[in-house]
């Protein structure tokens, strides 16, 4: 069950990073803080990276 909540992150984190270069966004907030675009989508690539090697990890244990 684990692997499938990484893989889900993973995509969400995926939507999250194309729909911010399809918006003409010049900064976006996280948390309520405000930051600088490319922050914002550095902080996404990140969490998809790291939520889709977890979800590779576990499936290639099984």
């Amino acid at each position: 069950m684990k692997k499938y909540i990484s893989l889900i992150v993973a995509v969400l984190a995926g939507i999250n990073l194309v729909s911010g270069f399809i918006n003409n966004q010049e900064s976006a907030s996280i948390f309520g803080v405000e930051m600088n675009i490319w922050l914002y989508r550095g902080i996404w690539l990140v969490i998809g990276l790291v939520s889709f090697l977890d979800f590779y990890k576990s499936t290639k244990k099984s």
